[in-house]
């Protein structure tokens, strides 16, 4: 890839998006500019090359291939449509670390499929039926992705307005297409591990009861592991979703306890990773005092100290599947409801003794 002299030190989106074009410019024909070497070249995520590449191709200047883009010619590939994506009870949707990571899945398949992302909003923004009808006017969309579930007036609003809706949630329980992951059976692996390295007081941080809550519920039973309710903390979460304060506040409260945990699982790793800090704070030393694990993998969690155990879930894949699921049912409007659920795996690192 041919790479022109550029200083990256506050550069502005306009100046970023001047040099792509012009490193298009000067490439041999057919050759595509790297998503990937850009943003390292620009300091910059994949995810932000994408929405310039977005942007630059919908002023004509650039045309997107799947892993890259090259300079417009006349012969363009017609673009099939635009689609939404609607991230719920976010208000950060770019640093998010789960969806960030699911964006990514979506963003990569559906400019394969041909497909335009119209736009990525959160709830925090489009927070009224009056907010959810403006947006409607604003874009003509095929189809929406929504990214997480809750209740919600405008999401019901913009359900009922827009064609194919596509779901990825921990939940299931719509009846929709939904992209999911098994929440359930990864909790169980985790409780069984635990056992297995002899913790016998589990206790449970979560934003609420769920099919990791279901599955953690149920690794108790079949490990015969006291079931206590003050060993469970539901802290209901902010607009910024599962951030690492409610770990903090969590672990707070389980360590209070006459009868504190020998291990605390958490349903995400920012809940773990806010849990950990407070308790390094507090003079614990983790896993000597107490184990800690997460769920979700994010890539943070390698470079906690001790590294996280956690529970993987196939990110990419959920965006992926979700694309993928979009365009079936835009071509198919009158196809039956799919409920997908990816698996999950077990990463065993320091925190929890092993």
């Amino acid at each position: 890839m041919v790479q022109l002299a550029t200083t990256v030190f506050s550069m502005k989106k306009s100046e970023r998006q001047g040099l792509i074009v012009r490193q298009a410019q000067v490439a041999e024909p057919q050759q595509l500019l790297s998503t990937n070497a850009l943003a390292r070249q620009f300091d910059v995520s994949e995810t932000t090359i994408r929405r310039d590449f977005q942007q630059l191709a919908s002023a004509g200047l650039i045309e997107r291939q799947y892993g890259g883009a090259q300079l417009a010619t006349a012969t363009a590939p017609e673009r099939l449509g635009q689609v939404g994506i609607l991230l719920v009870s976010r208000i950060d949707k770019y640093r998010d670390p789960f969806y960030n990571m699911v964006l990514e899945g979506v963003d990569r398949e559906l400019e394969q499929l041909g497909y335009h992302i119209a736009f990525v909003k959160t709830l925090y923004e489009i927070d009224s039926i009056a907010s959810a009808e403006r947006l409607l006017d604003s874009y003509d969309i095929k189809g929406l992705i929504l990214l997480g579930d809750g209740p919600s007036e405008s999401a019901a609003c913009l359900r009922e307005r827009i064609g194919p809706v596509i779901t990825v949630t921990d939940k299931q329980e719509l009846d929709a297409d939904q992209i999911s992951f098994a929440g359930d059976e990864g909790m169980r692996m985790m409780v069984d591990h635990l056992a297995a390295l002899g913790r016998r007081r589990l206790a449970y941080i979560s934003g609420y009861r769920d099919i990791r809550y279901a599955g953690f519920c149920q690794g108790l039973a079949a490990m015969d592991l006291p079931h206590h309710d003050a060993l469970r903390q539901i802290i209901a979460p902010g607009p910024s979703g599962w951030t690492p304060d409610l770990g903090e506040r969590g672990a707070a409260n389980l360590m209070s306890l006459a009868q504190p945990p020998d291990a605390i699982v958490c349903a995400s790793d920012r809940l773990a990773i806010g849990a950990m800090g407070w308790l390094q704070r507090k003079g614990y030393r983790i896993p000597d005092n107490i184990a800690v694990t997460g769920f979700d993998n994010i890539p943070d969690s390698d470079f906690t100290f001790p590294p996280l155990t956690t529970v993987h879930v196939h990110k990419v894949l959920l965006g992926k599947l979700a694309a993928e699921r979009l365009a079936q049912r835009i071509e198919n409007p009158d196809g039956v409801h799919l409920r997908i659920t990816t698996p999950t795996s077990l990463v065993v690192r320091q925190s929890c003794g092993a």
